[in-house]
């Protein structure tokens, strides 16, 4: 039974079961708390993402304090601003995921085990998407995402599960820093060709504030340390996103490119780093959206 849809022309939709996901646990919470906004939204008012991408700041804003939203007169709270992220980007960014999945990581069997380590994790979006394409396979999941709020919110839906009778993910466990994460995957990767390490970075690379450098440094000790498992490392952003904030994926990708013990190798064709996808949305469900990802695919020789 497939937990997301798939249409002709790359057209993607959710199951009943990702669909009740949906209602409980992002448009009732967003409907209950944020009442006119939702209003605006279920009206499709004029520039009603306009000013929800305000109020998020582009969804740079600082998920865990309060911010006065000039506009609308109005302070947004920490768990108000991770409702209206939810409903603004959760679908485009989950299927946008599981395309990328699904068309890329095709070498990944059900007997295989699993580490996902997820940066910028946000709600579970990308998490949701590979426990979709990965299936009944051994999997431990690490979500890295600054706010705590966010955070809580991964919990949240990780433990409401796939169909509201158990978590996604049964080994699981989130933090705020990755530079942590070398000495804490210790005890969860077995060294071998059948365990894959999968490095999701969606669009997490947009941050202004990512410290490149500092990122391919602890990535690498992994790869290092992990040489004989098969690793993959996954990027996706928007399309739109400035040549300047890409260009911190073409050093990270350049850094593990030099790494000698495992030799990387890109998966996704020069003409292909561009699709085209259509998604429903949360709310108005009776229509769709058109989006665009950039995406790239750097995978170990032994892959």
């Amino acid at each position: 039974m497939s937990y997301i849809h798939c249409y002709n022309n790359n057209y993607y939709k959710p199951s009943e079961n990702l669909t009740n996901l949906f209602e409980e646990q992002v448009i009732q919470p967003f409907e209950d708390n944020l009442p006119e906004l939702a209003a605006d939204v279920e009206n499709k008012r004029r520039f009603y993402w306009d000013d929800i991408a305000r109020i998020l700041g582009q969804g740079q804003s600082n998920f865990d304090q309060k911010s006065f939203d000039e506009p609308s007169n109005r302070y947004y709270y920490p768990k108000d601003k991770v409702s209206i992220y939810c409903v603004h980007y959760m679908p485009m960014h989950l299927f946008s995921s599981y395309y990328v999945f699904t068309n890329c990581l095709t070498s990944i069997s059900k007997s295989d085990k699993i580490v996902f380590i997820d940066f910028g994790c946000g709600p579970l979006t990308s998490g949701i998407a590979f426990w979709a394409f990965a299936g009944q396979n051994d999997i431990t999941y690490f979500g890295i995402d600054s706010s705590q709020t966010m955070l809580d919110k991964a919990v949240e839906i990780n433990e409401y599960g796939p169909y509201g009778k158990g978590p996604f993910f049964s080994k699981f466990k989130t933090i705020h820093d990755y530079d942590y994460l070398l000495g804490l995957l210790d005890g969860c990767i077995v060294q071998g060709s059948r365990t894959w390490i999968v490095f999701n970075f969606s669009y997490f690379f947009a941050s202004p504030s990512l410290d490149v450098n500092n990122l391919s440094r602890v990535v690498i000790q992994i790869v290092e340390k992990y040489s004989q498992c098969s690793i993959y490392i996954v990027y996706q952003n928007a399309v739109s996103s400035s040549l300047e904030l890409r260009k911190k994926w073409y050093t990270f990708k350049d850094n593990l490119l030099k790494v000698k013990t495992s030799k990387f190798r890109s998966r996704v064709p020069s003409d292909r780093h561009i699709q085209l996808f259509k998604y429903n949305r949360l709310i108005n469900q009776t229509c769709h959206d058109n989006a665009k990802v950039y995406s790239d695919i750097l995978c170990t020789d032994n892959v």
